[in-house]
């Protein structure tokens, strides 16, 4: 392995290890909580309040994470934690306890994206990898794990998803422990005035919103869409197959993002997303036939790609080196966590696997709105630096 590929390779792997998780995680986890005995509210809730935790709790740990001499640190630490939660998911505990568990699992793995997408977007612009390369093989490895997993869970059962869970966050701890130094030392730390002066930036808060409405209308689709599948006959295996699709188109446009960024402004990405967002929600919960759902789940490559490459991006071009982990915490934290777990909360109120178009037609909304913002800050951002932070 060679200096200029072990980093991409490195970093690949804990992706790896980090989206077979979510692949699993993401489809099947609401079944599991279902056997278990928990309503769609309580489901709604149990999410959101992991999502809650990230708000009180992320921030501060980001900005604490900014100028530590090792960056791998925070990532071992994080990783480890979820390893924790997802192990004692296979323990026979009473209800309590593990609403707890499932609760630190999820705000892990939650806190572990965007440190993880931090600490790679830092090696792209050093020129040690390709960010959409590299988050690309995380890509692919959740669509091996919806398959996979969807085959596993089928022939063995719903126990088998948090088997799988634990098993992959066992793996992040591994690679963690083994990830490369990084080629630049710490970069200074913002005293918390400075992190702080992003929330005085207009076009920041706006690409917050914008991104966090886009990105939050998959509230529905992560919890609740393999109840309402089932609910239609749909097995796990069919299931696991419905997700694959969007990934497929996922992966095509974080491999080509280079050449698509090149053409289309980060701003009017997140829009582009947003106006996926207004139609494939609504439609998916008119349940449409088959072949019309296959085609919706096309529309995850606006749904989610193009609007989390135009964030990216953003963040690359208009927030200075040093804020950079606390910007891409704060965009999960304050956007999309704080808009998908409020989302998630309604929509369990909502939710009914027999009628699910109430709780869709929010979630169209909510791109509607994203769609505005989006177009607002494409007005009103430069393209460049935000400088002093108050732009």
């Amino acid at each position: 392995m060679t200096a200029s590929t072990r980093p991409m390779l490195a970093f690949g792997a804990y992706y790896a290890a980090q989206f077979a998780f979510l692949g699993v995680q993401l489809p099947f986890f609401p079944g599991w909580l279902d056997a278990r005995g928990y309503q769609a509210s309580e489901i709604g809730f149990l999410i959101g309040g992991a999502l809650a935790c990230r708000l009180l709790f992320a921030p501060v740990l980001a900005y604490r994470a900014e100028g530590v001499r090792d960056p791998r640190s925070p990532l071992r630490l994080v990783s480890a934690a979820l390893a924790v939660g997802a192990i004692f998911l296979l323990l026979p505990l009473p209800k309590t306890a593990l609403s707890v568990c499932i609760v630190l699992t999820l705000f892990s793995f939650g806190l572990g994206v965007p440190l993880a997408d931090a600490s790679v977007l830092r090696a792209d612009r050093a020129g040690e990898l390709d960010y959409g390369r590299t988050r690309g093989i995380g890509s692919f490895a959740f669509i091996l794990a919806n398959l996979g997993g969807g085959a596993v869970i089928a022939a063995y059962g719903d126990g088998a998803t948090v088997v799988w869970m634990a098993a992959m966050a066992l793996c992040m701890v591994g690679v963690a422990l083994v990830l490369p130094r990084p080629g630049r030392g710490a970069l200074p730390k913002p005293s918390l005035a400075e992190a702080g002066q992003l929330f005085r930036s207009r076009s920041f808060l706006l690409m917050l919103a914008a991104a966090g409405l886009c990105q939050g209308s998959h509230a529905v689709y992560y919890a609740f869409s393999e109840l309402h599948w089932s609910a239609l006959g749909y097995s796990p295996t069919l299931i696991g197959v419905l997700w694959t699709v969007g990934v497929v188109f996922e992966i095509g446009v974080l491999v080509f993002g280079k050449a698509v960024l090149r053409r289309i402004d980060p701003a009017l990405l997140i829009a582009l997303g947003a106006l996926s967002a207004l139609v494939r929600w609504p439609l998916t919960g008119l349940s449409p036939p088959l072949p019309v759902l296959f085609v919706l789940q096309v529309l995850h490559a606006g749904t989610f790609t193009a609007a989390f490459l135009g964030t990216i991006e953003f963040v690359g071009r208009a927030v200075p080196d040093g804020y950079r982990a606390t910007a891409m915490t704060l965009i999960s934290t304050f956007g999309i966590g704080a808009v998908t777990g409020i989302a998630t909360s309604v929509a369990g109120l909502l939710f009914d696997a027999q009628a699910p178009l109430p709780a869709y037609l929010l979630m169209g909304g909510m791109g509607a709105g994203g769609l505005l913002l989006a177009l607002k800050l494409r007005s009103r951002w430069d393209g460049g630096t935000l400088g002093a932070l108050a732009v």
